[in-house]
């Protein structure tokens, strides 16, 4: 796809003509069929056009002026992290970005979204059964505008192989991929789905080049550390206890959820989070309140009498959170909501409970950072 630039023109046809030779009679117009060749069409008679390609470029250029490519001793890092292409026959990649010596929190989620940027049309209608799926009949609005946005600006999905925890020395590894790869159409991900596998995960599919790096969560702040080509060897420490230390944590959130529905009948959809502690900044707004400890953000939403956990859904993203209840959104931070939220959070371990018509939102934190207020200032 591309964007015409305003004050281009743009002819109603593409044609290509014909030179005729000396000894033969001129020919009629040949008209234009691939997107290549309509590209270069346009492009020679001075229609300035943005193709998915020159959007992949500005937004690398714009990445490498965030995270910049030369290394200063004391002001800046170097953090490795690997490539694992979708196509068997190619190698695992070793890659290295460098990030500001101080930068707290996950930046690969940042650092990648410029390798999500286009690389196929979204599937319309797959997208908008999904979204029905999800959202009940909100999700049939869902225009072809609003995925092409979302492949146009890339986006970055964060799947935990394993979370940090005081028996893996407080260090996750992580997955990143393209969240709305599947809807591309892009070639699954084998290795990436055996990996997964080999840490305890089965029946999920990724699709497209996946990326693994490493976060330290302690000592404070989180930050992105080296993880090599060497980590996904078999042997590797970290793989030789993902599966133990992911069967642990399912079995905790099973335990809780028990425990809840002994206290009190409430009904919850993984881990739930402490309240604030009186003294830090907190506040409320239309149907909801928040609070916040060193780690987590909590926001109680009002869902409605009745409401069960199985008319809600929750969306999480790095800057976006959203709640729906019974096809309705009841609150909404980012998206098409800005500016966002006042920090970024790690989705894969963001969570919701239901209790009396109060939905329960959990944030994780990507550092210990203070909020000032739920939502970023413009």
């Amino acid at each position: 796809s591309w964007i015409v630039r305003a004050g281009s023109s743009l002819p109603g046809q593409y044609k290509r003509s014909k030179m005729p030779r000396d000894d033969a009679p001129a020919t009629e117009d040949e008209e234009l069929s691939t997107p290549e060749e309509k590209e270069a069409w346009l492009r020679a008679h001075g229609v300035e056009i943005e193709s998915a390609e020159d959007r992949r470029k500005k937004a690398e250029a714009a990445a490498a002026a965030t995270h910049p490519l030369e290394h200063v001793e004391g002001v800046t890092r170097r953090v490795k992290y690997v490539r694992i292409p979708a196509d068997d026959s190619e190698p695992f990649e070793q890659l290295e970005v460098i990030l500001a010596h101080d930068a707290a929190g996950d930046q690969l989620p940042d650092v990648l979204r410029p390798r999500f940027i286009g690389g196929g049309a979204i599937n319309e209608k797959m997208a908008r059964e999904q979204a029905i799926r999800q959202l009940g009949e909100n999700g049939a609005a869902l225009t072809g505008a609003a995925l092409e946005n979302a492949s146009a600006q890339g986006s970055t999905e964060t799947f935990a192989l394993v979370r940090p925890s005081s028996t893996n020395g407080n260090a996750g590894v992580y997955l990143y991929l393209d969240e709305v790869g599947m809807l591309k159409g892009l070639a699954p991900n084998s290795r990436a789905v055996g990996l997964a596998r080999d840490c305890g995960f089965d029946g999920v599919q990724f699709y497209g080049d996946m990326f693994v790096g490493r976060v330290q969560a302690e000592p404070s702040p989180m930050r992105n550390v080296d993880f090599a080509v060497a980590d996904l060897s078999v042997g590797s420490e970290w793989l030789r206890v993902a599966a133990a230390e992911n069967y642990r944590h399912n079995q905790s959130m099973s335990e809780l959820q028990a425990a809840m529905k002994d206290k009190g009948g409430m009904t919850t959809i993984g881990f739930g989070g402490g309240s604030g502690d009186g003294e830090m900044p907190k506040g409320e707004g239309d149907g909801y309140r928040w609070s916040q400890t060193d780690d987590e953000v909590e926001v109680v939403v009002d869902a409605g009498e009745g409401a069960k956990a199985k008319d809600v859904w929750a969306m999480f993203r790095p800057d976006h959170v959203k709640v729906v209840v019974n096809g309705e959104t009841k609150f909404e931070v980012g998206g098409d909501k800005p500016p966002g939220l006042f920090r970024k959070v790690r989705p894969d371990d963001c969570t919701w409970t239901i209790e009396k018509g109060k939905v329960v939102v959990t944030l994780q934190k990507t550092d210990e950072q203070l909020w000032h207020d739920l939502v970023a200032v413009p």
